[in-house]
């Protein structure tokens, strides 16, 4: 039995409808091959990018599109589906919340209640609308320009109300810039002196740059030998001992110790030396009673009867003189 080119043609045609049918739903977000759950959410205004086919989310899983957005004279009805797998996870008491992503377009995320009961296909759900960040930006951003607006208007204002003052003190900044230019140009010989000598310093650095690495060596080894040396024990030792010879001291022990600690020795050596002073001024005074000196080896005896008949023979000639 022949089929007809005209059954064929019918065939291919339904087949075509179908999978054109289909293809736009899954184009819409509805796969023909799941079941769904549908619920109707009110709200006072929608965005404009939520559109038919929009995506349903929950807890950032997509769990449904929107099926279908009608307005009424309170608002807007908008009906959502949700895969049937996941509308035991909504209770009553759950929120549908519309928000506008960054880059344009927006979307349904369910924000889950606590309510024990869980909502029925085709109950209403209580919807909120959040602006999103765009929104914000745009209310921050307007409120900035307003300020702006005010600020710059403030400062014309300020502006034109002390424009003589202005010009004076624009005209005062030209003369210390004409001044400052005047001292640069009288000084320019000097700066560059200073210039060449800095120049030349720098220069001098470079080329002794080995002696002062060598110095620099030596003194590190110097620096090195004292911290590896004996000399901070011999220091240590030297303090220690001085400090013993001090407390000695102190105490009275040895000869210097009693003699700055013993006041009785004190007072002797100072009583000797009144003495000796004494017998110093005794014996410039009396030098005779102390010393026995003659160029002839004379006694004191003789000498003193040598002078008793040189003193009578005087006495003579006085007398003969006289008469």
């Amino acid at each position: 039995m022949k089929i007809r080119k005209e059954f064929k043609v019918g065939v291919f045609a339904v087949i075509v409808i179908l999978a054109s049918w289909w293809g736009i739903k899954w184009l819409g977000g509805i796969d023909l091959f799941k079941s769904y759950t549908t619920y109707n959410v009110h709200y006072e205004k929608v965005s404009s990018d939520l559109q038919v086919s929009s995506r349903v989310y929950m807890r950032g899983v997509e769990v449904g599109n929107v099926r279908d957005i009608t307005l009424k004279n309170d608002g807007v009805i908008v009906e959502i589906a949700i895969e049937e797998q996941y509308s035991d996870m909504v209770p009553e008491n759950s929120i549908a919340m519309i928000s506008e992503g960054m880059m344009g377009g927006a979307e349904i995320t369910i924000i889950q209640g606590d309510a024990e009961a869980i909502a029925k296909g085709g109950s209403y759900l209580q919807g909120e609308y959040n602006e999103g960040i765009m929104a914000m930006v745009e209310e921050k951003v307007g409120g900035l320009i307003d300020d702006l607006g005010v600020t710059i208007n403030s400062i014309n204002d300020i502006l034109i109300g002390n424009k003589e003052s202005l010009a004076g003190l624009i005209a005062n900044i030209e003369s210390v810039s004409a001044s400052i230019d005047e001292i640069l140009a009288s000084s320019k010989k000097d700066i560059d002196s200073a210039v060449g000598n800095l120049n030349t310093f720098t220069q001098t650095l470079v080329d002794n740059s080995s002696h002062l690495e060598a110095t620099l060596q030596n003194i590190d080894t110097f620096t090195g030998d004292l911290a590896e040396g004996d000399i901070i024990n011999q220091l240590t030792a030297t303090v220690e001992s001085l400090n013993g010879i001090i407390d000695a001291v102190n105490s009275g022990e040895g000869s210097v110790g009693k003699l700055l600690n013993d006041n009785g020795l004190y007072d002797s050596l100072n009583e000797a030396g009144n003495n000796l002073a004494l017998l110093l001024e005794d014996l410039k005074a009396n030098p005779m009673r102390y010393v026995h000196f003659s160029l002839f080896g004379q006694s004191e005896e003789k000498i003193a009867a040598k002078a008793a008949k040189k003193a009578a023979r005087e006495e003579k000639r006085a007398a003969k003189a006289a008469n």
